[in-house]
């Protein structure tokens, strides 16, 4: 397996295929000395990581570049010249590279699988694997269908930390914006759904009150990238049947969604992202009863998953 990718960042108004640029570097998207939220976020751009094109014509984008040693839910797309891929499953081994080793060390395989979003025909391949150290790692993908199709290589840094809250951290007590805050729904969310459900706690509140929580920072309007989804709904959903049992918020990444008006260039980055250290644009937490996070998902996350992560702590 050669070390290669492409790296595209891109505002997040524009398709995932505007800026191509070709090579082997990569935007240190995890390391804590870069101020990422304010480069990145506030900038209104991010990195999303491209693995070569294969012999067959095949694409992987990675949609989950946040990975820390552990265990670690790992997503992402297939593409080729006819567009997204959805083989139900695909095989991914993952390889570790020992400094001047360009094979790398196999080190796990699992399957991963595809996961179609509400509408259309996009969706994610998620699995979860294992990096037991930090360094340089990558992925080989195979298709696991009558036509195949592979192997399609992908490669990536993995810390020694996240920069998001990991998986048994203590939840950040964001002081999170309410409705309580404003005069308008349109001062708390980009998008045109809005359940006033959502803007009743502060995330300090929530993880105070002795109740799970499902927390889900993104901005709806400015979702058009391959790897962000009706998040938002999602949460709306699942908010509709454990209502009661758990708490449901979204907070947008965005601070003041009633002055851009389709203009990021007036965005201001919601306090609350920053505190969270978010290094991209659409993030979904489940917090225990205790406060502690039970589980993280980068990019779009099904309502099956956060289901499952729910059920864990209820």
């Amino acid at each position: 397996m050669k070390l290669r990718n492409v790296v595209v960042a891109m505002p997040l108004i524009l398709a995932v295929a505007v800026v191509c640029l070709s090579g082997t570097e990569l935007v240190d998207e995890a390391s804590s000395d870069s101020p990422i939220v304010e480069t990145a976020l506030l900038a209104n751009e991010f990195s999303l990581i491209k693995g070569p094109i294969s012999p067959d014509g095949m694409q992987a984008i990675l949609g989950t570049s946040d990975l820390g040693v552990g265990d670690n839910r790992i997503g992402f797309v297939l593409t080729s010249s006819e567009g997204l891929q959805r083989a139900p499953a695909v095989s991914v081994s993952s390889r570790f590279f020992h400094d001047g080793d360009s094979e790398g060390e196999v080190k796990q395989t699992a399957l991963a699988i595809f996961r179609p979003w509400p509408y259309g025909t996009r969706g994610l391949y998620t699995t979860t694997l294992d990096f037991d150290i930090p360094g340089r790692w990558g992925l080989d993908i195979v298709v696991l269908s009558a036509a195949g199709g592979g192997p399609v290589e992908l490669s990536f840094d993995v810390h020694e930390s996240p920069m998001a809250p990991a998986v048994g951290a203590a939840a950040i007590r964001s002081d999170s914006k309410t409705v309580a805050d404003v005069l308008s729904s349109s001062e708390l969310t980009t998008g045109s759904m809005y359940d006033e459900d959502l803007y009743q706690l502060t995330i300090a509140d929530a993880v105070a009150s002795g109740l799970p929580s499902v927390i889900v920072m993104a901005s709806p309007a400015f979702c058009t990238n391959a790897i962000c989804g009706p998040q938002v709904e999602v949460l709306q959903k699942l908010k509709d049947i454990y209502g009661g049992r758990a708490n449901f918020i979204h907070v947008d990444i965005y601070d003041n969604p009633n002055e851009i008006q389709g203009d990021l260039d007036r965005a201001i980055i919601s306090p609350t992202a920053i505190e969270w250290n978010l290094p991209s644009t659409e993030w979904s937490f489940v917090i225990d009863a205790a406060g502690v996070v039970s589980a993280r998902f980068e990019s779009f996350a099904t309502i099956d998953e956060l289901e499952e992560a729910l059920k864990r702590v209820l």
